[in-house]
């Protein structure tokens, strides 16, 4: 083909797949008088094309025809219809263009546009490339000319033809097969606990949830935010938000713990599951509230502890007998830095101890021994945390025992001295076979002790991470690694939870009894008696100090 050839053939497509994408716009060509058709024939063109159906191809089928077309961005909340065409080569754009245009055209009819379109100029016109080339103009399709271009439906059966092979048509999709976009909106507060560990962008590019909004009481945080996550709407008040919007789902971002409850109540009012930063609450009471007040309305509440969402526990949990035998004991150490203590015991605590109740069940009852400074502690001697509001936390060092219905002993300590002794957060399981750690975090990573002779004083013993994987340890989650992902495993898992009616992994519940365990070492050491389970005080243990 001559380079003529190309270019004549290429601006035919261009016309094309240009009209369907921008609304009957063509480049101009030679014009061709239409020949008269009698009315009868008139008649019976109409009637067919008013009986037919015919597709435009979709935008991403005719940007591959004509690159340099610039399309609109798909919204994700109008997917292409599932039996929209699909466009395989130039000569299938031009007869899907002209089946939008009339959709009683023949086989006859489409070849002879796409050839017409690619036609050498008559003798006598212009071949200069200013004729090949004009600016776009809009055309007024009228149904005689567009009639007029195709042949009686009759020759769609014609001995003499055989229609182009045509893609399996896909059925309609039925109405149960339509999944329903879930309107989800964020809830967070810039210089009081922020948007906690990433639960500003929690919603981001998941399929299926439509971003309609963020809620920032403080103007900066909330412009910074909605830049930043791509929300469709920035609210000042997340009542207002609330109430507008009407999401199905809504993230509680911030840290602090002063605003949980009321951030939470809200959500569950208005109807939407809620997924929220740790701990679930303040007291026992307020998180009996909320559980109570999903309960009633059938909403799944979730709380972010992610490790018992980690792939590695699962399998971990599922293959532990084989790999350390019967469970004996469980060794719970906190991050033990400047926060050792009570800060620690809350902020992290609620992690650790959520595993620890995966593993080993419920728990009985705790004892406790905290100091500060040295000396034993009471309630009254409550201190607050340098940073975020938690509440009133207690001692700087603290020690506790659990046991546990299953059997399984179960210690924790922070304490800064021994940071460098412990190193990271996390647990320790004991089996009657081996040993295996979690070095905590998000998302953890798990290792097995491996030891040669445990009889023996010159001890060669070391850590080999588990399991064997290939490639990254910690395989990326829809895109997103590290915090992010992790993130994402609980929310995919929620969002089960709420299809398949269940309570998720991370539950509310799990939250509140994780919560429980923190409260539990607070009274037993400030009053140096046993705290049996569930407490009966389900305010805060240290709140009359107040």
């Amino acid at each position: 083909m001559s380079s003529k050839d190309k270019k004549t053939e290429t601006h035919a497509v261009f016309g094309s797949a240009g009209m369907a994408a921008s609304g009957m716009i063509r480049t101009k060509r030679k014009k061709r008088k239409t020949p008269e058709l009698s009315d009868e024939e008139v008649v019976k063109s109409r009637s067919a094309s008013e009986k037919g159906g015919g597709e435009i191809a979709p935008l991403e089928a005719i940007s591959e025809i004509a690159p340099s077309i610039p399309t609109a961005s798909s919204d994700t909340d109008s997917p292409v219809a599932a039996d929209t065409p699909v466009v395989d080569s130039e000569e299938d754009s031009a007869e899907l263009v002209l089946s939008s245009e009339s959709p009683s055209a023949s086989t006859e009819s489409t070849e002879s546009f796409a050839n017409e379109s690619i036609a050498e100029p008559e003798v006598g016109e212009s071949e200069s490339p200013e004729d090949e080339t004009t600016e776009p103009r809009v055309e007024e399709a009228g149904a005689a000319t567009l009639d007029a271009q195709n042949p009686e439906p009759e020759s769609l059966t014609s001995a003499d033809e055989s229609p182009l092979p045509t893609d399996e048509v896909v059925p309609e999709p039925t109405p149960e097969s339509v999944v329903k976009s879930l309107r989800a909106a964020v809830i967070g507060h810039t210089n009081a606990g922020g948007y906690g560990h990433g639960l500003d962008i929690l919603f981001q590019n998941l399929p299926g949830v439509r971003f309609v909004g963020i809620a920032d009481s403080d103007p900066e945080g909330l412009d910074a935010a909605q830049l930043r996550t791509g929300a469709e709407r920035a609210y000042a008040d997340y009542h207002e938000m609330l109430a507008t919007e009407q999401p199905d789902l809504v993230a509680i971002g911030p840290r602090e713990t002063g605003e949980r409850y009321a951030m939470v109540k809200a959500a569950l009012e208005v109807g939407a599951h809620v997924c929220c930063e740790r701990p679930i609450a303040r007291t026992l009471r307020e998180a009996d509230e909320l559980l109570a007040l999903a309960a009633e309305k059938g909403l799944k509440l979730a709380v972010l502890h992610p490790m018992c969402c980690d792939p590695h526990v699962r399998q971990f949990l599922e293959e532990r007998e084989n790999l350390i035998g019967d469970l004996l004991e469980i060794k719970v150490f906190g991050m033990m830095d400047a926060r050792a203590g009570g800060e620690d015991l809350l902020v992290l605590g609620t992690h650790l101890f959520d595993l620890v109740r995966l593993f080993a069940g419920e728990i009985s009852h705790c004892s406790a021994t905290i100091t500060k400074d040295g000396l034993s502690v009471i309630a009254d001697d409550f201190h607050f945390s340098e940073k975020e509001d938690l509440g009133p936390l207690l001692g700087d060092s603290i020690h506790a025992a659990f046991y546990t219905e299953s059997g399984v002993h179960v210690s924790y300590v922070s304490d800064r001295r021994l940071h460098y002794l412990y190193g990271t957060w996390g647990l320790e399981f004991i089996g009657t076979l081996g040993i295996m750690r979690l070095f905590a975090g998000q998302p953890p990573t798990l290792s097995l002790l491996i030891e040669d002779n445990p009889a023996s004083p010159e001890r060669s013993a070391y850590w080999e991470t588990w399991p064997k994987v290939e490639g990254d340890y910690h395989a990326s989650v829809d895109g997103f690694s590290g915090n992010d992902a992790a993130n994402r495993l609980v929310v995919h898992d929620w969002l089960a939870a709420i299809a398949e009616d269940r309570a998720p992994i991370c539950s509310g519940e799990n939250a509140m009894k994780a919560l429980e365990v923190v409260h539990s070492v607070w009274w037993a050491g400030a009053t140096m008696k046993r705290a049996y389970f569930p407490l009966t005080n389900r305010l805060h243990p240290l709140e009359g100090s107040e």
